[in-house]
């Protein structure tokens, strides 16, 4: 820890400030004030690990290297290890970035590395080193060696003389020396013993021992040592100077194959994507609005419930998929006891900009605990949605933003490439994280991929304009080109004689409220169209729309205010049939002026089930309710006005159902608060003030 604070306060407020910048962990609050609570922060296990998922696999691997010389190591030692000249460029990068981390920082004409252990317990499948093996060898024996290595004794206490036989074994050399003298056989054996993987001890191996390597004339030499695991084990040093061959050092990425891709074709693809995941989110909400939808008692949507929904929307299962895990995430459904339901929080959504819709699904997904169009995995118990794993969560948010990143970097525009290589790729950008995705990370990377394309940040296998922006985190910038994938929404539209309305673009809330009040939706993807019937005008003037009402809206919205004669013709035609039938209930009766119309009514042989009977010759009664003699006499084709009890008009306007609101409760952030961290620049001259 010393030798990390002395290297610390060695640098300059601007080396600083960029080393406690990477390593944010460090900034904690309280923030340390001296050099010393700094590097106990920075040597911390926890921090260390940070500070490796931050590696290339080429840095990590010479991480280990040094890890397996320990303090002291120099360059040219780590080249003669890796198999590179002294002077290699990617060698010299690797170093730079792990001296910049802190991970080891110049020390006795070398690296410090001792402390990378933790990190590294058996590095390149090394024992342990020949410190800790010696350690528990008695003054005699000690005498011994020293006299085999030509060391001097005299005032040397114990600690001393550990620390030269260590260095005297820790130069390739003198080792290789000392073995040339050994017979043939038993060099053969310290050969084999040096290239395998050192073995690791449990307790089995204290209770009843294990069979040593029974090589007396290595262990009067200390080219093996007995271990208190009742073994005789080779010492760290001796093993790396009789290994042949090179440790691994992959400083080339693997390749990313690319294709030429037209830029312009991209970006069409993603408006047209982007544009599609909307208007799917719109359609799967009105599906949502009916009613809750049911969920499995074992938690999640089931298989049978997003086929359903894929019926009635009108979407592929993949994309049901995908918009309930978003809408789930992002806090615009809530789960219950009676099932998913959109909250409250997705009118407010829905009121927004597509732009803004658009960002707010991006900044949704690259958090989202699950992955839905990732390939089935086949070991997998249940293919539901809304079943999310925290550890699952970590990693996906950090698989995330590395997909982006690595191909915003890797890709120039103009070029794409597919998902086959970058999870090879990107395990070689960050080890560390896709390990811990395991088997699963092809998986992941191609679920990843696919979601990307649906959102518009990736398009024909290239990044786009919208995903580079958000990389650099120019919010302005990003929001300029989710606007010009999605203009801003339309608030005309284009009435066509054959009754039908196209909206190219997206429609505003006021204007979508409308259409789908008045006309029945044909289509929500590319042109946004509806079609007006009798009935589409009769359920509007059924939600409490006068005709001239009705109208005028519709001339406000038309563009330049053209209306077709055949929608005019269709409401005036409506109108005029509309109320001449008056259902008030009682029980219910019908009152009309038109007493030839009545009778018609009392003779319909379909209605029959209402069981009229004629009170007046101008009004009829049952005994059947209001709304169910209001559907009747719908389903025979008549327009009948629903009355309240005083005359006035019954207005049914369809109810959108929404999820009651949850319960106040303490948020939990409220009691385990996020840590809050210093400035890096503050912690910086803080450190420089005091040292």
């Amino acid at each position: 820890m010393q030798s990390l604070a002395a290297h610390l306060c060695a640098l300059t407020q601007e080396q600083l400030t960029a080393l406690v910048a990477k390593r944010r962990d460090a900034t904690i609050e309280p923030a340390p004030q001296t050099a010393d609570q700094l590097a106990v922060r920075l040597l911390h296990p926890s921090s260390m690990v940070a500070a490796c998922a931050l590696l290339t696999l080429p840095q990590l691997q010479v991480g280990e290297a040094a890890a397996a010389l320990g303090d002291g190591c120099t360059t040219a030692r780590l080249a003669a290890l890796l198999g590179v000249p002294e002077g290699d460029a990617d060698l010299a990068a690797a170093l730079r970035r792990l001296t910049g981390l802190a991970l080891i920082w110049p020390y006795a004409d070398g690296f410090a590395a001792a402390h990378l252990s933790p990190m590294w317990p058996r590095p390149l499948g090394l024992g342990p080193g020949a410190a800790e093996l010696l350690a528990g060898r008695n003054m005699n024996e000690l005498r011994r060696l020293a006299k085999v290595y030509g060391i001097p004794v005299a005032g040397r206490g114990k600690d001393e003389l550990i620390v030269a036989l260590v260095g005297w074994l820790a130069r390739p050399e003198n080792v290789r020396r000392l073995v040339a003298q050994a017979p043939a056989d038993v060099r053969a054996r310290l050969a084999a013993l040096a290239s395998r993987p050192a073995p690791s001890f449990d307790v089995r191996g204290i209770m009843f021992g294990s069979a040593g390597v029974g090589l007396p004339w290595a262990a009067e030499r200390g080219l093996v040592v007995g271990s208190a695991w009742g073994v005789e084990e080779m010492p760290r040093e001796v093993a790396l100077a009789l290994r042949e061959g090179y440790v691994a050092f992959d400083p080339q990425p693997p390749a990313l194959p690319t294709t030429p891709v037209e830029p312009r074709d991209a970006e069409r693809e993603a408006a047209a994507a982007a544009s599609q995941t909307l208007a799917a989110i719109t359609a799967i909400a009105g599906t949502m609005s009916g009613g809750p939808v049911p969920l499995l008692k074992t938690g999640g949507l089931g298989v049978r419930e997003v086929r359903r929904i894929a019926k009635s929307s009108g979407l592929d299962e993949d994309h049901i998929r995908l918009i309930i895990e978003l809408l789930a995430a992002g806090g615009l459904t809530e789960a219950s006891d009676t099932g998913l339901a959109l909250s409250a929080a997705y009118d407010e959504f829905a009121a927004t900009e597509p732009a803004d819709q658009l960002l707010d699904l991006v900044d949704t997904w690259l958090t989202m605990p699950a992955c839905p169009l990732a390939p089935a995995d086949s070991t997998a118990v249940s293919s539901r949605v809304l079943y999310w794993n925290e550890g699952e969560e970590m990693i996906l948010t950090g698989l995330r933003a590395l997909a982006l990143r690595t191909l915003a970097d890797v890709l120039p525009e103009g070029h794409a490439t597919d998902p086959g290589a970058l999870a090879d790729r990107l395990a070689w950008q960050s080890p560390v994280l896709t390990d811990q995705a395991d088997e699963d990370l092809h998986r992941y990377v191609t679920g990843i991929w696919r979601e990307a394309h649906r959102l518009g940040l990736l398009a024909h296998g290239t990044a786009t304009r919208l995903c580079r922006s958000l990389l650099t985190g120019d919010a302005d910038a990003t929001h300029r080109h989710a606007q010009a994938m999605l203009p801003r929404s339309r608030s005309t539209v284009l009435l066509q004689n054959d009754l039908t309305a196209v909206v190219t673009g997206t429609p505003s809330a006021n204007l979508l409220a409308l259409l789908d009040g008045a006309a029945r939706p044909e289509s929500r993807s590319g042109a946004w169209t509806w079609r007006f019937s009798p009935a589409s005008v009769r359920g509007a003037l059924d939600a409490g729309s006068t005709p001239a009402d009705l109208l005028a809206r519709i001339t406000e919205v038309a563009e330049g205010g053209r209306v077709p004669q055949t929608l005019t013709y269709l409401i005036n035609d409506v109108a005029r049939r509309y109320g001449r039938v008056q259902v008030r209930p009682a029980g219910c009766c019908l009152c009309s002026d038109d007493e030839t119309l009545l009778t018609e009514i009392l003779n319909t042989r379909s209605l029959q089930a209402l069981h009229l009977v004629r009170l007046a010759p101008t009004v009829l009664a049952t005994a059947k309710s209001q709304a169910e003699t209001l559907a009747a006499l719908r389903a025979a084709g008549h327009a009948p006005a629903g009355l309240r009890l005083d005359g006035s008009p019954a207005i049914e306007i369809p109810q959108r159902r929404r999820a009651d609101p949850s319960p106040t409760e303490p948020d939990s952030g409220d009691n385990f608060p996020l840590p809050r961290l210093s400035d890096p620049a503050d912690v910086a001259r803080a450190l420089l003030g005091n040292r």
